[in-house]
């Protein structure tokens, strides 16, 4: 899969839209939109990195995939929560937030105190579990449609969720997330065109995430969402066409850390100190995080990668191993 470094920076937007969010409400008060950003860019690179894989390879190594993703986002995760123990927190807090089920504990009204974030790992956690076999699964010649519907049904089931069960289900079940993941699935399949008004999704994200109605209790908080929905997606529709600004490298470099500085930020934004204090640490703890641990532990699959690929090439070819033509592919 070709990488955009503009959707990098569209990932570091969307972390910038989160800590603000955290760090005073008050002023951002939808800015928990970020997360809905994630999740649209989410599904739409998982989608993409998938169906390359199965049009490229005529399969899918589930096994290597569930292996990458559990490298790419346990151990960060795990230093974070032995830190954390460390100082005191309980095995009840960490116990949701390692077992990727922080959701539904949220949901369950238990107090996760500085890990209360790591709900959204867990919807991505399920996504990430579900997601590829239904790829499997569906042909290729049915795919766009099949997820099209899905995606259709997931935002319909949202829209009546808004009504008919509780604000704390729809914000934080991973069914009533589905939408905006679907919605990014989508758009992994069409191939996103650019549309000029998309061009105005960034900078219209940042100025209503400032509007006090969408941060409101009640529907107008939920309805909301489905505002930034619509946004995410045409954002994505123009980070695909590479605008300039979207690939600066102070936002590449922070969309690289984006992971570690979501972990880490909520820990120190909700202590006692200064957000001056809080944000600087915040991020050069998202660094060492980077540094010294996700990127050390991503060459293992990267390597693994390596090795496999020569393997099944020749395992498919008719000349090196020996099989007839009409066997391959059976």
């Amino acid at each position: 899969m070709e990488r955009i470094a503009a959707l990098d920076g569209l990932r570091a937007v969307a972390v910038v839209m989160v800590i603000s969010y955290h760090v005073d409400k008050t002023i951002v008060p939808a800015g928990y939109w970020g997360v809905i950003l994630f999740f649209v860019l989410s599904g739409y690179l998982i989608t993409r990195m998938l169906i390359d894989e199965v049009d490229r390879h005529g399969r899918l190594d589930l096994r290597f995939f569930y292996v990458k993703r559990g490298v790419r986002l346990f151990p960060a995760l795990a230093v974070l929560c032995l830190v954390l123990l460390t100082f005191g927190i309980g095995w009840s807090q960490v116990g949701p937030a390692i077992g990727h089920y922080a959701n539904y504990a949220r949901i369950a009204e238990i107090d996760l105190g500085l890990l209360t974030h790591t709900w959204f790992l867990a919807v991505m956690a399920h996504f990430y579990l579900l997601w590829p076999l239904v790829i499997a699964a569906v042909p290729a010649v049915y795919r766009r449609r099949a997820i099209g519907i899905l995606a259709v049904a997931a935002i319909a089931w949202r829209v009546i969720a808004i009504e008919t069960v509780s604000p704390g289900w729809v914000y934080n079940a991973t069914d009533t997330n589905a939408a905006a993941l679907l919605a990014g699935c989508y758009l992994g399949v069409t191939r996103p065109r650019t549309w000029s008004i998309a061009s105005w999704s960034v900078p219209a994200l940042l100025v209503l995430m400032l509007f006090p109605v969408f941060g409101e209790e009640g529907s107008a908080f939920l309805w909301g969402d489905l505002v930034a929905l619509t946004l995410s997606v045409m954002a994505i529709q123009y980070a695909v066409s590479r605008p300039a600004w979207l690939e600066n490298g102070i936002l590449l470099w922070v969309g690289e850390i984006s992971y570690g500085l979501y972990l880490w930020h909520y820990v120190f934004v909700n202590s006692e100190m200064a957000a001056w204090v809080a944000l600087p640490l915040s991020v050069a703890a998202a660094a060492a995080s980077w540094y010294l641990i996700e990127k050390p532990v991503l060459r293992w699959p990267a390597r693994f990668e390596r090795r496999r690929r020569p393997r099944e090439k020749e395992a498919r070819s008719p000349v090196l191993s020996g099989r007839s033509l009409s066997t391959i592919g059976r």
